[in-house]
């Protein structure tokens, strides 16, 4: 996969627009951490992190909300990241800038497994949930009204 041609596809769709929307905007600042400029890397690492927070704790609610059977899985991978990436931050701080395109070239990587596995079973299941509660109050409309 070439960094430079990285970014949003169909092939990351999931079909679920909320997730969607959210995964686009990471797709966009995690392909910001190619750019070839060094001395802003830290500022747009960290709006990457600030997104990824917000994000997985809307994935991490939505899968506490629907219980959702692998959430503690999807969960320690978030957290996973979530240090790494802040870990890469400090060490750059402190002077190794060559984790910089590292991070760059692994995160989209990463990302593109996390919705290939992942967010795909969560995005079904949530789908499913949707699909059986529609069901679920058809069936007790139908039955009030025969009443």
């Amino acid at each position: 996969m070439s960094q430079e041609a990285w970014g949003w596809s169909d092939r990351l769709s999931l079909s679920y627009e909320p997730m969607d929307e959210t995964h686009k905007e990471f797709v966009m600042l995690c392909g910001a951490l190619a750019e070839d400029n060094p001395n802003s890397f830290v500022e747009r690492l960290d709006a990457l992190i600030e997104h990824s927070v917000v994000h997985f704790e809307q994935e991490n609610k939505w899968m506490e909300e629907t219980s959702f059977p692998p959430a503690r899985c999807h969960k320690q991978e978030h957290d996973a990241v979530l240090e790494v990436m802040r870990e890469v931050r400090q060490r750059i701080l402190n002077g190794d800038a060559d984790l910089a395109p590292r991070l760059a070239q692994e995160l989209p990587h990463w990302f593109e497994h996390h919705v290939d596995t992942m967010d795909n079973m969560l995005a079904r299941f949530m789908a499913a949930s949707a699909e059986n509660i529609t069901s679920t109050e058809m069936i007790d409309v139908t039955l009030l009204a025969s009443y």
